[in-house]
């Protein structure tokens, strides 16, 4: 426990100030706060403080901290922003106007593309990210990111060699709770992720350390109309993993199995590099159920709405391991590199049957990579 006890410390650190032990402050807040803070009793504070906590207890609550950096971070460009706009005001307020209505302009015609695009979701597999034109757009000339210029490359390592498009390197599939009965399955099917770095979280995170990423995974949900226990013959309940049975489970090739829908979903992804580690943290966007099968979800007694947004609604919460970086030194990135995370997901409204939910990988790769020069960084372990 001795490197989560390490990282536990320079994350209270980093969010609140420096360790005074003799004071028992971290910066200016007490320990009773800080616990309070992360939703944590002031024992359990004590226990991740000193070593005895578990190792799912600190990858929680470091996931705590974290969402506590982030919204802090937004808070703090929400704030910079209103001052900017109050401070303007006297000056500009036609510019304001202008570019209120500009920003609705595009927002309302990015609704509509949303809409047209999940219309033909039916009819053909996207084959570009929905959104790539606000990343890589055909011409520049009138385009601003705010992400990182080629002529920032240099000032922002290593994250300047993730940049680039992952993609899902393989279908992962999961039992649903819901219906109160086995054989229904969660299939994620495919996932376009552009990866850019962010400055987003500068004062937080160390420059050239954090990437935002947006992602659209294409999912779907399956009944095995044979309805079997999941338990003993695809999950092993001792051990706490899936048997080879099940990892070899083929929907698409197996008669019993039979689609009820189609999910498009968007999500927001932060990714956190530290030196020899990268932390994933996803948040929902939004999900569409498409081309629901509505004979078949009535024969098996299946609410889709009811599995959309209560169950599915908290994949994304789902606790994921802080995963080794083979590629601190970003030369080593090449296309067909990979990310995996090893997860946990459990639901609010349901235990799934076992205190510690249900694991599963997934695991992107680098189809294609944005700056593959060669890039004069050193790899801070």
């Amino acid at each position: 426990m001795e490197n989560e006890v390490a990282l536990f410390i320079s994350s209270l650190e980093k969010k609140y100030g420096p360790w005074n032990r003799s004071e028992a402050l971290f910066g200016s807040t007490s320990y009773g706060q800080i616990a309070k803070n992360l939703s944590i009793s002031n024992s359990q504070f004590s226990k991740l403080l000193y070593g005895t906590g578990t190792y799912g207890m600190y990858q929680r609550t470091l996931d705590n901290i974290n969402r506590l950096i982030e919204r802090e971070a937004i808070e703090s460009a929400y704030e910079k922003s209103q001052k900017f706009v109050l401070n303007s005001k006297k000056y500009y307020t036609k510019r304001v106007l202008f570019f209120s209505l500009l920003f609705f302009f595009f927002g309302a015609s990015a609704t509509y593309y949303f809409i047209s695009s999940n219309i033909s979701f039916n009819n053909s597999l996207y084959k570009e990210h929905p959104l790539q034109e606000y990343f890589y757009p055909s011409s520049s000339k009138y385009f601003d990111s705010p992400f990182l210029n080629n002529s920032d490359v240099l000032d922002n390592c290593p994250c300047a060699g993730f940049e680039g498009r992952w993609l899902l390197f393989k279908p992962f599939k999961l039992p649903l709770p819901g219906t109160k009965k086995p054989g229904l399955y969660y299939q994620g099917k495919s996932a376009d992720l552009i990866l850019r770095c962010s400055n987003l979280f500068d004062g937080h995170v160390d420059t050239g350390n954090a990437l935002m990423g947006y992602e659209h995974l294409k999912s779907e949900i399956w009944i095995d109309t044979q309805q079997e226990n999941l338990v003993p013959k695809y999950f092993n309940s001792d051990l706490k993993i899936f048997t080879e049975q099940f990892d070899q489970i083929t929907f698409e090739n197996n008669d019993r199995f039979i689609k009820i829908a189609n999910l498009s979903a968007f999500n927001v992804n932060m990714f956190e590099i530290n030196g020899d580690s990268i932390t994933r943290r996803a948040e929902l966007s939004g999900r569409l159920s498409l081309d629901v099968n509505d004979l078949l979800a009535e024969e098996f007694d299946i609410d889709i709405a009811y599995i959309t947004k209560n169950i599915l609604g908290d994949l994304t919460k789902t606790q994921c391991k802080t995963i080794y970086n083979p590629y601190c030194d970003p030369n080593n990135l090449t296309e067909g590199s990979q990310l995996s995370y090893d997860c946990t997901y459990t639901i609010g409204e349901e235990n799934l049957g076992l205190k510690e939910g249900y694991p599963y990988t997934k695991t992107f790769y680098l189809e294609s990579q944005v700056y593959s020069d060669y890039i004069s960084c050193e790899c801070n372990k």
